[in-house]
């Protein structure tokens, strides 16, 4: 009974001197102006979340006890830096109702523009990420916020140009914004001058115009180095990396591991996983070419480490980690292993092929998916017949199989539906109508009512298509309306009007038609053709690029050029 006396008094003086050290950090907030509040929650909010949150609810009921609603939504505000997705979503949409006919140089434009930056760190929600985006810069341009309004752009330009691919606009928005950054004084205009650079020699990387990343990496790392400013200083790590990896698109694998060992350790205690995954991909993708596989492996391992901890499909670049992974445990015949990244590969491959913008596209371009469904099929009835013990694991294969069902059913359905195509094609004589022969003068008298050209002129144009089919010379690279309205010595105009009206189709539809005609006929005999990238084969038939003939080829033919390529080498192979 004493001792529980003692206990009792024991746990109501913690409980009493707990309650005490509450009500006196309260009653301290009492002595305290906004801006000192502010200057509390900061220090505090990664240390002692609770004391954060409870300084950012008397921020606010302050406010609302004086009808401040600046001084509200300010305190709304704070909860950014302490809330999750939903929360902060939540707060932010009522900044904006608080301000939406109230606003200030702030707001609602930074509610705004938090909110694109959820979507897009968060969700990776493009087309939300854009539109919010579009919103805060609507609203800072109102308000005159000349620094929200760059902050915006540098976003939208980054968005550009590493989700939409189009990184020549992008370069355009970057450069506006280092023009901005580099007359500025203040801090944040220093910080955000080096970040800029150091985008635009990413961007120049991706466009493959190395020198000009060499260049403005150099100034980057000479601005960092010469900053008075000791925090910047740091910054240097991030140019040698980006330039690490330029030299390994230049191929020169050694310079290349030398510039990003000695930035990576920057990266690591700064804690920023996206360019540590860049410095562990890239050595791990120069060990390779080095033809140290081992290490490289090593590397790659990291790399699928951090790539496990993101909250959000990792970028494009980085999945081929999985590619190289899955490549050598076959390689060594490590079935387990070789499973495990190529379901990775898939399942990511997947979450691509669902986004909504340019990236779907590319998967389906750079990957033959239905072959990696079979390469997995195959190791499946591999790992069912070399040993029992592999039961389990292939019941939790059989789990992240279903869970991806709808993918591996679109596939064989896919590739199925290819074959049939293929089939057809190979039995058709051509996929485009024979040229039209006018021999009756009444017909071309009939056409003139009716398109409003010169009997003599659709005679003229007839001929000279007939021609133009007959000689090839629809194969001739950068031809158009104009340059063959030219040739033929007619106008456009009319020109487009007899393709129309006799070969019931536009210019750049009757062009492609004839086109991919030809290439099938040329593919299906021409052995030395197939062996042709496809790049060089859209050169041949008259395309500047292996996108515009691929796409060409599959509207036309509704398959790809290189599943084509892929089914005419095995119809070759089994007849020999």
């Amino acid at each position: 009974m004493y001792r529980f006396f003692i206990c009792y008094l024991l746990l109501q003086f913690l409980f009493a001197s707990t309650s005490l050290t509450a009500q006196n950090f309260t009653d301290s907030l009492l002595q305290k102006n906004y801006k000192e509040l502010a200057q509390q929650f900061f220090k505090l909010r990664k240390t002692d979340s609770t004391k954060a949150k409870k300084i950012a609810d008397f921020y606010i009921k302050k406010a609302k006890n004086n009808t401040d609603t600046l001084k509200i939504v300010k305190g709304l505000y704070l909860y950014k830096y302490i809330s999750n997705y939903e929360e902060e979503h939540k707060y932010m949409d009522s900044i904006i109702m608080y301000t939406k006919s109230k606003q200030n140089k702030e707001y609602p434009a930074l509610a705004y523009f938090a909110k694109a930056q959820l979507f897009l760190y968060e969700k990776r929600d493009i087309k939300k990420t854009i539109n919010n985006l579009n919103e805060a810069r609507k609203h800072a341009i109102l308000n005159k916020n000349i620094d929200l309004v760059n902050r915006v752009d540098y976003h939208i330009a980054t968005i550009k140009s590493e989700h939409l691919n189009d990184k020549e606009k992008a370069l355009e928005i970057f450069k506006k914004c280092e023009k901005y950054y580099s007359n500025g004084t203040k801090y944040n205009h220093k910080v955000n001058y080096l970040y800029t650079l150091h985008i635009i020699a990413e961007t120049y990387l991706g466009i493959k115009k190395y020198d000009s990343t060499t260049y403005y990496n150099t100034v980057g790392y000479y601005k960092a180095s010469i900053s008075a400013d000791s925090n910047l200083i740091p910054m240097k790590s991030y140019f040698v990396l980006c330039e690490g990896i330029n030299q390994y698109a230049k191929r020169k694998y050694q310079t290349a591991i030398d510039s990003i060992n000695k930035a990576l350790p920057t990266m690591i205690e700064f804690k920023d996983k996206a360019k540590t995954i860049d410095a562990y991909f890239y050595l791990g993708k120069s060990y390779y070419d080095l033809d140290n596989k081992e290490k490289a492996i090593s590397y790659f391992k990291k790399t699928d480490s951090i790539l496990e901890t993101l909250k959000s499909i990792p970028q494009y670049t980085h999945i081929k980690t999985y590619e190289y992974l899955k490549n050598y445990y076959k390689n060594v015949n490590d079935l387990q292993n070789q499973n495990k990244y190529l379901n990775k590969l898939n399942t990511v491959l997947n979450e691509y092929l669902n986004d909504q913008i340019f990236i779907s596209k590319k998967v389906k371009e750079d990957y033959d998916i239905p072959l990696l469904l079979e390469e997995q099929d195959v190791l499946i009835q591999k790992l069912n017949k070399s040993n029992s013990t592999y039961v389990s694991s292939i019941l939790i294969l059989i789990i992240l199989l279903l869970s991806s069902g709808g993918l591996l059913y679109y596939q064989y359905r896919k590739k199925r539906l290819y074959r049939l195509r293929f089939e057809k094609l190979m039995e058709a004589h051509t996929v485009v109508s024979e040229s039209v022969h006018i021999d009756k003068k009444t017909e071309i008298v009939a056409a003139n009512k009716t398109i409003q050209v010169p009997e003599k002129h659709i005679t003229h144009i007839l001929g000279k298509l007939d021609e133009f089919e007959k000689e090839l010379k629809y194969l001739t690279l950068g031809i158009s309306a104009q340059s063959l309205s030219d040739d033929i010595n007619t106008n456009v105009k009319y020109l487009s009007r007899v393709i129309n009206h006799y070969k019931n189709k536009t210019f750049t539809t009757y062009l492609n038609e004839l086109r991919i005609a030809h290439a099938v006929k040329e593919l299906k005999t021409n052995i030395t053709l197939q062996k042709y990238t496809i790049k060089a084969i859209a050169n041949e038939m008259g395309y500047n690029s292996a996108e515009t003939f691929s796409n060409a080829f599959y509207k036309q033919v509704k398959i790809k050029p290189s599943y084509f390529i892929k089914e005419l080498r095995k119809a070759e192979n089994n007849k020999q």
